[in-house]
């Protein structure tokens, strides 16, 4: 009784040892708590970004309605959902090496010897029946197992923070092509307007050169300007039909069924509230890419642990009871008991340098997601500078296309004025309503601009989204 506690007491003590490094989180860039070198505009805010469903602030019911369907039917999402239940069955698997294992197995058999060459009773024929209860358990005493499943808690994390990471670039993309779709209907929509002024300039062409006060030149000027713009409908009605059909492949629906929703165009829903960005030190915390490189690296770690235990020897308890009968109603009488209890040591004394090889393997597995690690830090803080630049930046671009559409369109009026007068030459003209289209179609483009940056600039910073994938509990 004695010598078993001790053994228990040697083997508690040992199971103490956990071999290879413990993990720390890096502090790269951790303590970096300065406001975005871009955040000098008045779209933006130094408020800590909240995860909310920023698209809906745009009060668009048909981009909630898009958004909605591809978070509950994109299969990216699908698969990175299997991958967090294969994860998390892998860790399972894995912490199944803390436990006993137990088997149990039975027998009948009937044999016959042979009566020439049998001795005393071994002959004739004879049954024989048993049933036996095995148990096995490999002593963590060097802490492979441990370091197995912190290994594996973090690759279940890593594998939430994929599917988190998906989710933020589904949302983002649904946004992008929703939005393009709706800048191209309405660059549709103010080409046709451009058609129809074009129109008039060729109708006042042909009045003037009827007159004989211009050339037919004018006229041919005017019907060729027309007819380039006619010719761009075909291309942009192409590209919005493009966008839809990216709808329904993130949302897993028929293009047609987008194709009907979005048949009458809507005015671009314009964000009227500022962007909350946060601190720099902040997209640590809410980039997944940040995360998932992270978690990398402390499963990496701990796979350390794993190669430098086979470095050492195994220790394991074996125990049995059963029974063995001719008869199978004697079965576990008394006089059939069976049992057996031992134990068992395993020691690679010798493996050519492969044990020692795994070891510099996981080590260099460390060392390159530590690199990881890094680079992924120093992506996001690019990712989220130039983010904000670029969002910050169209406004200011918007603020002075406006100014510019109200200049050019008291230009093209009074270039058309002077025209019909017969005080300009038909080019003034022509130039003047380019200017004005030019300017226009600018502005279609910057505002579209603007809502995709912002999708963009929620994706870059890691934010917008409330519901990340809750893990398991993480113990033995």
């Amino acid at each position: 009784m004695r010598r078993g506690v001790l053994f228990v007491a040697a083997a508690a003590c040992l199971g103490a040892c956990t071999l290879g490094p413990d993990y720390h989180r890096p502090d790269f860039h951790a303590r970096d708590n300065g406001q975005w070198q871009s955040n000098s505009n008045t779209t933006l805010s130094s408020q800590a970004m909240e995860d909310a469903e920023w698209w809906k602030q745009l009060d668009d019911p048909l981009l909630n309605e898009l958004v909605d369907g591809a978070l509950r039917e994109n299969r990216d999402l699908s698969v990175a959902l299997a991958n967090i239940e294969r994860a998390r069955a892998l860790r399972r698997q894995a912490g199944g090496a803390y436990y006993p294992a137990l088997d149990a197995s039975g027998s009948a058999t009937r044999s016959r010897f042979s009566r020439q060459t049998g001795i005393g009773a071994n002959t004739g024929t004879r049954n024989t029946f048993s049933a036996s209860l095995d148990a096995s358990w490999e002593l963590d005493l060097f802490g492979r197992t441990r370091r197995a499943v912190e290994a594996a808690d973090a690759r279940i994390q890593a594998s939430e923070a994929v599917r988190r990471g998906l989710l933020l670039s589904v949302l983002a993309e649904v946004a992008t092509n929703y939005f393009e779709a709706r800048g191209l209907q309405r660059q549709l929509e103010v080409t046709e307007q451009d058609i129809g002024l074009l129109r008039e300039v060729e109708e006042i062409a042909r009045a003037q050169s009827e007159l004989g006060v211009t050339t037919e030149l004018d006229l041919t000027r005017a019907v060729g300007e027309r007819e380039t713009f006619e010719a761009k409908l075909p291309n942009l009605q192409a590209e919005i039909a493009a966008r839809i059909y990216r709808i329904s492949v993130l949302t897993s629906q028929s293009p047609e069924f987008h194709a009907r929703a979005m048949q009458q165009s809507r005015p671009l829903p314009m964000p009227l509230d500022l962007v909350p960005v946060g601190l720099r030190s902040d997209i640590l915390k809410r980039r997944p890419d940040v995360q998932q490189a992270e978690r990398d690296l402390a499963a990496a770690t701990a796979g350390i642990g794993v190669a430098r235990a086979d470095l050492f020897p195994n220790f394991s308890l074996t125990g049995s009871v059963g029974s063995s009968a001719r008869v199978f109603g004697d079965l576990f009488t008394p006089a059939t008991l069976t049992r057996s209890i031992g134990g068992a040591l395993g020691w690679p004394v010798f493996a050519g340098g492969s044990i020692m090889a795994g070891v510099d393997v996981a080590e260099a597995d460390a060392k390159a997601a530590l690199a990881s690690y890094e680079q992924s830090v120093l992506l996001a803080l690019e990712d989220g500078e130039a983010s904000l630049m670029r969002y910050g930046k169209q406004w200011q671009t918007l603020k002075r296309l406006r100014s510019a559409e109200a200049t050019r369109q008291q230009v093209f009026e009074i270039a058309r004025l002077r025209y019909e007068a017969g005080e300009e030459n038909f080019l003034v003209i022509l130039d003047a309503e380019r200017a004005l289209i030019a300017t226009r179609n600018d502005i279609i483009s910057t505002e579209t601009a603007i809502l995709t940056g912002l999708a963009q600039l929620y994706k870059a910073l890691g934010g917008g989204w409330a519901q990340p994938v809750q893990a398991e509990p993480l113990t033995p």
